[in-house]
């Protein structure tokens, strides 16, 4: 390639007939290296900012690679947290239910246990109960065959009368008549 030194140092001949002028070739040798220069300066300076272009849509290109590697990491990441909350959510889900469960199935046993044990209570009530009306009835009857005899002495006995004046009377209160009513219902039961 020509280089600007060498139109600068290119000679000609000279011709012996009709040749150039001299001068007027110098000059527009002149002309040609500033023009040639000035494409040369140009053409470098150009050459240079195609590199740095280059060098810049490197630089993009790169940037742009580890940006898109940085969103499909992100929307990777973004995906792992959202499987493992719903994941995560799901076995909170399912040791609740469980636990629930747990809870239910001894409540369940913790309710038939006290109705077993209230039907056994229920049972003792009754037993003692009847238990109890035959022993008062036992003592009714002790009672009665004591009177009897009391009575059969007494009988046997010369009766004394006492005059009873009108105004002793004997005083019942409320509260007496309602214990002798459940004494009375209880000893001879609730048919009674």
């Amino acid at each position: 390639m020509l280089s600007p030194v060498d139109i600068q140092n290119k000679e000609f001949r000279k011709a012996k007939v009709g040749g150039y002028h001299v001068a007027e070739v110098n000059e527009f040798l002149d002309e040609v290296l500033e023009a040639y220069q000035h494409i040369t300066k140009e053409n470098y300076e150009l050459k240079d900012k195609i590199n740095m272009l280059n060098d810049n849509i490197q630089y993009y290109r790169t940037m742009e690679a580890t940006i898109q590697n940085a969103l499909v990491l992100a929307e990777k990441t973004a995906q792992d947290t959202k499987t493992l909350a719903y994941e995560k959510a799901d076995q909170i889900k399912k040791d609740a239910e469980q636990k629930a469960e747990g809870i239910l199935d001894q409540a369940k046993k913790d309710i038939y246990t006290l109705s077993n044990k209230i039907e056994e209570l229920k049972k003792q009530y009754l037993a003692m109960k009847v238990q109890i009306k035959q022993m008062l009835q036992a003592q009714l009857e002790i009672l009665e065959q004591q009177n009897i005899t009391v009575l059969t002495d007494e009988i046997s006995a010369p009766i004394k009368f006492e005059e009873v004046k009108a105004e002793e009377e004997v005083a019942i209160t409320e509260e007496d008549d309602e214990f002798f009513t459940k004494e009375f219902t209880f000893l001879h039961g609730e048919e009674a």
